[in-house]
């Protein structure tokens, strides 16, 4: 009767010890997922804000107002020299490309950009660009998403 109770005991400390393990992994790559979304999405609008702080003005080529949106902005090089850089969407990943550079990619391989919407913003003394990105990533059963926003005033318009 003792080792009846003795391996009741056992098998439900074991019972617990599983879901403690599954919970723990679950947590772990969810916190995972989220320190990937955060970290990209902080890489990709630190280098949008930068470039519409630099640049003089949005190009027509641009979309605006929809998702996926494209900003093309007009801007000058390192030694001077009118250029534009593009930001848009490829297969879910924010892409730059600058002048006639080969496009390179802002946000790691491990999160997907579900939306991306830039819109101007146009008063009597400034303009800006504000900036709606929703980021998302998921690893097994477990999947994460986020929305992000930000608003940068371009170079010489205040």
């Amino acid at each position: 009767m003792e080792a009846i109770i003795y391996i009741a005991i056992l098998a439900v400390m074991v019972v617990v010890f599983v879901q403690l393990l599954f919970t723990m992994t679950r947590s772990y790559t969810s916190f995972r997922l989220s320190r990937d979304i955060v970290s990209s999405s902080s890489l990709a609008l630190e280098r949008m804000v930068g470039e519409i702080r630099k640049a003089e003005g949005v190009d027509v080529g641009s979309t605006l107002g929809t998702s996926p949106g494209r900003l093309v902005l007009n801007t000058t090089d390192e030694v001077g020299a009118a250029t534009i850089i593009d930001f848009y969407l490829s297969d879910g990943v924010l892409m730059v490309k600058e002048g006639n550079n080969v496009a390179a990619s802002t946000t790691s391989a491990r999160v997907t950009v579900d939306n991306l919407v830039f819109r101007q913003i146009t008063t009597s003394e400034s303009k800006a660009v504000k900036i709606d990105l929703t980021l998302s990533a998921s690893r097994g059963n477990v999947s994460r998403s986020a929305k992000f926003y930000s608003t940068a005033v371009l170079r010489g318009s205040y």
